[in-house]
C-alpha cells in the first residue's frame, strides 16, 4: 500500500548522501561550533545533523499511539488494556507490533547517534552510524506503514503531519548514514577484524538499553512488574539496577579518552531528554519545573556546552532531589507502564549522570564555595516554586483543573510518607480576592521544614562526596603507582638481560654509594628539600654529612635508604638502584634513624632476632655478632629485658646492633649521637670507625662539628638543600681553616644567624678573657718593676752595723 513512498525514501536518501559525500570530499574548510564539542566534520554534515534533530523533535511533546497498546496482541483478554488500546486506535497485529517496536527502537538509537556523530571524533560512533544507521534507514522505509500506525495510529502518510515529519527524518538518517558508509569505503578505514566487530557490539550493548522507548516494555512484555514502591521486590531491584548502571558506565569509560567519555555523557543525557519529551507535555502540569524534570534539561545543556555553573547545581541539588524520588517514588502504576518507565529513566539519570561527570573527569571536583552557591540558587528556585504552586492551583486561568504540584510543595505527598508533618501542613497563609476566593495559598511552616531538611541533606551529601573524593584520589594514585611499578619492572628486566633480578643494575657501582642529580619535592609544596645532589662515597670511608636543621640531611638519607620516593635523579647502593631494586639495595644497608621506632614490648634479644630474620641472617652469625656487640656496648645484663625499660642511650645501642646484625656494606646513621652520654657516644663512634676499617661504608649525618671533625675521612656540607662543599679532612686542614669556619660560611637561615651570633659572642668572651689576663700580667709586671725600683733606691750604709762602722 505504501510501496511508492518507501521507494521514494529509498531513492531520495542515497541521492542526498552522494551530494553530501562529494561535498565532504571537495570541502577543505573545517568548521567547529564555538562550544567544546570537538569534531572534524564539514559544515555541511553538521548542518544536516541539526536538520535531522529538528525533524526528530517535531514528533516530541506528544505521546505516540503505540502508548495505548500493552502486549503484542493489544491486550486481548485483558479488558482494561484492550479498552485503552482501542481508545487510542493503535492496536497492531502481533507481527506488525513486533516489527514496529524493533524498527522504532533501532531508529531512535540510530537517529540519536547520527545527530551526535559529526561533532565527535569517535571512530566506533561513525562506524556504527554507517552500518546500523543504514540498516535502520532501510528497515524504516520498508516498514513505513507499521511506523505510521505506531506513531499516529493513522496509516495514511499525509493523514497526520507527524507522519510527514517521520519521512523527512528517515530520509535525513539515510543521507547521513550512507554518506558515512561511503566515506569509510573511500578511505578504506574499516579494518581491525574481529576486534572492530567487538567494539561495535560493545557500543550497541552499552547504549541500546538507554535509548529504549518508554512504551517498549509494555508492548513487548504486556502487564509486567509490580508497582515499584515501599521497598518491595520491584522497587529494590530498580535501586540495585541504578547502582549497577553507575558502576557499569564508570568501569567501561574510565580508561577511555576524554572525547569518548564526553560523548557518553552527551548521549545518555540526550536519551533522557528524548524519553522525557516523548509524551504529552502540554498545560501547566507539563512544564518541566519539577526539580528532577529540570535536571533532564539541565544535564543535556550542561554536557553539550560544558557549563560548569549549571553542572554543579545538578551535581549537588538535582542528585539529591532524584535520590529522594527513587527512594520514595510517586508512581502508582505497574513497572511496564510508560509513565513508570519514564519516571525511572529520568530519576536514575538525574542521579548517575552528574556523579559520572566528576568521576570520569568531565568536570572538576566542586569545592565548598560551589555548595554555598548551589544553595543560593536552590533557595531562589524553592521560593519561586512555592509561589507558582500556590498561585497556579487557585488562579482563574488554571482551567484544566489538574493539580500543579512542583516539588510536592502544595499537596500532602510528604505528609502521606511522614504523618508527623500533618500539623505543619495545616498551617496556611492565603491571599483572597474581593469575592473571597483564594488567589494564593502558602503553607510556610510545612514548606520551610521541607527546605531545611533539603539543605541539611545537601550538606550531608557534600560530606559523602568529600569522602568519596578522597577514596577516589587514593585509588587513582594507587593505580598510577602500580602501573609505574609494572612498567619499571619490565624496563628493569630488559636492562638486566640474562642476569637475574638479584644482580646489580650497575656492577661498576659495587662498594660505593652513588647519588646523581637527586632532588626531592614533598607533596603539596614546590620547594626542593634536596636540590640536585651529587655524591660518591667509597668503601672504607666514614663520611660525614653536616648541615643545620632543615638543611636537607634527613631528606637525603630517607631517600637513600628507600623510606621515601625520589622526585628526580637516582641513588645507587652497591650498584643497586634504590628506586628500581629496593629489596636488593636494602639488603646491603643498615639504618639507624633519628628516632627510636622499636617494638618496646619485645626484649632486646627478641628485637634484634626479629630484624635478623628480616635480613635472613644465619643463626650462628647472628649469635656471634649479638654476643660481640652486647659486650662492646655493655648490654649483657639488659639484652633480655623489655625495651620499654631501657634508657635513651640503651635504645640507641639496640638500634645500632639491629642495624649491624647482618653486617651491611653500607651503614647509614641519622643524627646518631644526639642526646647520648659521653660513654655511649664514644662506644658508637668507635664502632663506626671499626666498621669502616673492615672495608664498609659509614654514612652519617650530624650538626655537631667537633664529632665530624674527629672521626670522618670526608665530609659534605649541605645548606638549603644543596651540597655546598665536599672535601677530605686533609684538604680542610691544608686550607688553614677549621671545619667550623668553613661550615659557618655556608650556613643559612635563622639557625645560621644564631650560630654565628653565638660564635661571635664566644669570640668576644674569649677576647675579653684574654684582655683580662693581659691586664693582670701587665699589673704583675708593674708590681715587680716597682719592687726592683724600691730596692735600687735604698742607701748602701742604711743597713750597716755599729761594729762594721768601727772597722
Amino acid at each position: 500500500m505504501l510501496l511508492p513512498y518507501s521507494l521514494i525514501l529509498l531513492a531520495a536518501a542515497p541521492l542526498l548522501a552522494l551530494l553530501l559525500f562529494f561535498s565532504v570530499l571537495r570541502s577543505r574548510k573545517v568548521w567547529n561550533f564555538h562550544f567544546t564539542m570537538v569534531g572534524r566534520s564539514t559544515f555541511t554534515r553538521q548542518v544536516l545533523s541539526v536538520l535531522l534533530l529538528g525533524a526528530f523533535c517535531c514528533r516530541l511533546f506528544r505521546a505516540d499511539a503505540i502508548y495505548g497498546q500493552f502486549g503484542l496482541d493489544g491486550g486481548k483478554g485483558m479488558p482494561e488494556l484492550e479498552a485503552a488500546a482501542n481508545a487510542a486506535n493503535a492496536v497492531l497485529t502481533s507481527t506488525d507490533a513486533l516489527a514496529a517496536a524493533l524498527v522504532r527502537w533501532l531508529g531512535l538509537f540510530a537517529v540519536s547517534m547520527a545527530i551526535l556523530a559529526p561533532f565527535f571524533r569517535k571512530r566506533t560512533l561513525h562506524d556504527f552510524v554507517a552500518l546500523f544507521g543504514t540498516a535502520s534507514f532501510v528497515l524504516s522505509a520498508l516498514f513505513l506503514e507499521q511506523s505510521f500506525l505506531s506513531i499516529t495510529g493513522v496509516g495514511d502518510p499525509l493523514g497526520d503531519w507527524r507522519n510527514v515529519s517521520f519521512m523527512v527524518e528517515v530520509v535525513l538518517l539515510g543521507a547521513v548514514s550512507l554518506s558515512e558508509l561511503l566515506l569509510i569505503l573511500y578511505r578504506r578505514r574499516f579494518h581491525g577484524g574481529w576486534r572492530r566487530v567487538g567494539d561495535l557490539l560493545l557500543f550497541l550493548v552499552t547504549y541500546l538499553i538507554p535509548f529504549m522507548p518508554a512504551w517498549a516494555p509494555g508492548l513487548l512484555l504486556g502487564m509486567w512488574g509490580d508497582e515499584p514502591t515501599g521497598f518491595n521486590l520491584t522497587h529494590r531491584l530498580l535501586l540495585y539496577f541504578s547502582i549497577f548502571l553507575l558502576f557499569y558506565f564508570y568501569i567501561v569509560l574510565r580508561n577511555k579518552s576524554f572525547d569518548e567519555r564526553h560523548f557518553a555523557m552527551v548521549a545518555l543525557s540526550a536519551s533522557a531528554f528524548f524519553n522525557y519529551f516523548s509524551v504529552d507535555r502540554t498545560g501547566l502540569t507539563g512544564l518541566p519545573l519539577h526539580l528532577c524534570n529540570t535536571a533532564i534539561m539541565m544535564m543535556l545543556v550542561t554536557y553539550v556546552f560544558r557549563w560548569k555553573g549549571m553542572f554543579f547545581f545538578t551535581y549537588l541539588v538535582n542528585v539529591l532531589g532524584a535520590l529522594f524520588a527513587i527512594l520514595m517514588p510517586s508512581t502508582d502504576t505497574i513497572l511496564s507502564e510508560p509513565g513508570t518507565v519514564i519516571f525511572w529513566y529520568n530519576h536514575i539519570y538525574a542521579v548517575i549522570l552528574p556523579i559520572l561527570g566528576v568521576a570520569l573527569a568531565i568536570f572538576p571536583k566542586p569545592n565548598f564555595k560551589m555548595v554555598l552557591r548551589a544553595i543560593g540558587v536552590f533557595t531562589i528556585y524553592f521560593v519561586s516554586i512555592a509561589f507558582i504552586d500556590g498561585w497556579f492551583n487557585n488562579a482563574p486561568f488554571n482551567t484544566d483543573g489538574k493539580l500543579v504540584d512542583y516539588f510536592f510543595l502544595y499537596s500532602g505527598f510528604y505528609v502521606d510518607k511522614f504523618a508527623f508533618a500533618l500539623p505543619l501542613f495545616e498551617i496556611e497563609w492565603r491571599i483572597l480576592d474581593s469575592a473571597g476566593n483564594t488567589l494564593l495559598l502558602l503553607r510556610p511552616a510545612y514548606q520551610m521544614t521541607i527546605y531545611a531538611v533539603f539543605i541539611a541533606s545537601m550538606f550531608l551529601l557534600w560530606g559523602i562526596y568529600s569522602v568519596l573524593f578522597r577514596v577516589s584520589d587514593d585509588h587513582k594514585e594507587l593505580t598510577r603507582k602500580r602501573r609505574l611499578l609494572r612498567d619499571d619492572h619490565l624496563r628493569l628486566l630488559a636492562e638486566l638481560g640474562d642476569k637475574p633480578l638479584s644482580a646489580p643494575l650497575n656492577p661498576e657501582g659495587e662498594n660505593m654509594i652513588k647519588i646523581e642529580h637527586f632532588s626531592k619535592i614533598y607533596n603539596g609544596t614546590t620547594h626542593k628539600s634536596a636540590d640536585d645532589i651529587n655524591l660518591e662515597i667509597h668503601a672504607g670511608e666514614v663520611f660525614g654529612f653536616i648541615g643545620h636543621n632543615g638543611a636537607g640531611k634527613s631528606t637525603t638519607i630517607k631517600s637513600l635508604v628507600g623510606i621515601q620516593s625520589i622526585t628526580e635523579g637516582r641513588i645507587e647502593v652497591e650498584g643497586y638502584d634504590i628506586a628500581r631494586q629496593p629489596m636488593e639495595a636494602k639488603m646491603h644497608i643498615g639504618y639507624v634513624s633519628d628516632n627510636h621506632a622499636v617494638y618496646e614490648k619485645l626484649t632486646g634479644r627478641e628485637y634484634v632476632n626479629y630484624v635478623a630474620d628480616l635480613y635472613r641472617v644465619p643463626k650462628a652469625d647472628r649469635e656471634e655478632r649479638l654476643k660481640k656487640y652486647t659486650r662492646m656496648f655493655h648490654l649483657e645484663d639488659a639484652i633480655d629485658r623489655e625495651i620499654k625499660g631501657y634508657s635513651y642511650g640503651m635504645k640507641q645501642k639496640i638500634m645500632v646492633i639491629s642495624a649491624l646484625i647482618h653486617n651491611p656494606k653500607v651503614w647509614v646513621l641519622d643524627e646518631p649521637l644526639t642526646g647520648l652520654d659521653p660513654t655511649s657516644s664514644y662506644q658508637i663512634k668507635q664502632c663506626m670507625r671499626e666498621h669502616a676499617n673492615e672495608g664498609n661504608i659509614v654514612f652519617f649525618s650530624s650538626h655537631i662539628i667537633e664529632v665530624v671533625e674527629r672521626i670522618c675521612d670526608r665530609i659534605a656540607i649541605i645548606s638549603g638543600g644543596k651540597i655546598r662543599q665536599c672535601s677530605t679532612m686533609d684538604e680542610i686542614r691544608a686550607s688553614g681553616k677549621s671545619l667550623e669556619e668553613i661550615y659557618l660560611q655556608y650556613i643559612e637561615g635563622p639557625e645560621g644567624d644564631m650560630i654565628k651570633a653565638e660564635r661571635a659572642e664566644k669570640e668576644a668572651q674569649a677576647a675579653a678573657r684574654a684582655a683580662e689576663r693581659a691586664a693582670e700580667e701587665a699589673r704583675a709586671i708593674e708590681d715587680a718593676e716597682a719592687a726592683v725600683r724600691d730596692m735600687l733606691r735604698t742607701p748602701k750604709n742604711a743597713a750597716k752595723t755599729p761594729s762594721e762602722g768601727k772597722k
